[in-house]
């Protein structure tokens, strides 16, 4: 009898991971507002001294293009590597989400797709690949596709679909 119930349970839990909807740009939208901010605050986070040239290019020289008043800018961190951040338009501030912070595709054949996707007019964020951990061993990630809901302040992952390293 219990082992039923284990199994019930499980099959339940299985098909209710893979019923859930791949999140889309549309169900994610964000209004485009106007940039304002003419610098970037490099005191908003312990990071951006670090990396002052590459966000004061970013917020002189690009458009909104995340989530509706932000900047997503990255840069290389070594072979298929990828680093970025967000700039908030309004107030310059910069956040380095641990999700953005050593992005690699890691055997994922990319197709028509880029390590990160975005769009100016939605706060989901996608990556092909690993996510980024920060470096670090126990944030490590697993291979696949993750999409991200941006709050204003960090990402939720709204769903994870696993990939086999090719």
């Amino acid at each position: 009898m219990k082992t039923k119930l284990i199994v019930l349970v499980f099959l339940a839990t299985c098909l209710t991971t893979f019923a859930q909807k791949t999140p889309t740009y549309s169900q994610y939208s964000a209004k485009v507002e106007k940039k304002t901010a003419k610098k970037v605050n490099l005191r908003s986070h312990s990071e951006a001294k670090f990396y002052r040239t590459n966000l004061k290019k970013a917020l002189a020289n690009s458009d909104i293009n995340f989530g509706g008043k932000y900047i997503l800018t990255s840069w290389g961190c070594g072979s298929g590597c990828t680093q970025g951040a967000i700039i908030d338009v309004h107030t310059g501030n910069v956040f380095f989400p641990v999700e953005l912070q050593g992005v690699y595709a890691g055997g994922l054949s990319l197709g028509e797709h880029d390590m990160i996707e975005y769009k100016k007019n939605s706060n989901l964020l996608i990556i092909y690949g690993y996510a980024g951990g920060g470096f670090k061993p126990e944030t490590a990630t697993h291979h696949g596709i993750y999409y991200y809901q941006w709050n204003g302040k960090a990402f939720k992952l709204l769903k994870f679909i696993k990939k086999n390293v090719e």
